[in-house]
């Protein structure tokens, strides 16, 4: 089950690597059996929390360094996600969730919301806030 795939491409190397990083570790957790999936998820959310921090922060270099002038609305969406990221740690750390199975219609599988909600906000951000980023950002470096 891949769930990087070529579309998500940026064309910048050090982007790129960031986002096949993070849907490798999601993959991870999603094919993971119940027996190692607490473990795996701990330590994906663990990631998750270093991850934003880092990737992030390395976008906003670059937007800064070619003055992006959607860069305040970029840094919005990053502020947001940081914020829901923070939101599944923080219900992991509190048990609020049954690994394995759901505990009733209103109650995900954790591993399946963070499926839903990392690869879904990641995959919007990419095709459209980042592919845009790295646009700008390769013709400014053209033109250098």
């Amino acid at each position: 089950m891949a769930l990087w795939n070529s579309s998500y491409e940026t064309g910048h190397a050090l982007v790129d690597s960031d986002h096949k990083e993070i849907f490798g570790l999601v993959e991870g957790v999603l094919t993971s059996s119940t027996i190692d999936r607490k473990e795996k998820v701990q330590t994906s959310l663990q990631f998750l929390a270093k991850y934003v921090v880092r990737h992030f922060s390395n976008e906003e270099k670059l937007m800064s360094e070619c003055s992006y002038p959607e860069a305040d609305a970029h840094k919005k969406e990053h502020e947001a996600f940081k914020a829901t990221a923070g939101e599944l740690i923080e219900r992991f750390g509190n048990d609020g969730y049954i690994l394995g199975e759901n505990t009733n219609e209103n109650s995900l599988h954790l591993s399946m919301e963070i499926n839903k909600t990392v690869v879904g906000w990641l995959s919007k951000h990419i095709m459209g806030s980042d592919k845009k980023l790295a646009t700008y950002y390769r013709n400014w470096s053209d033109k250098k």
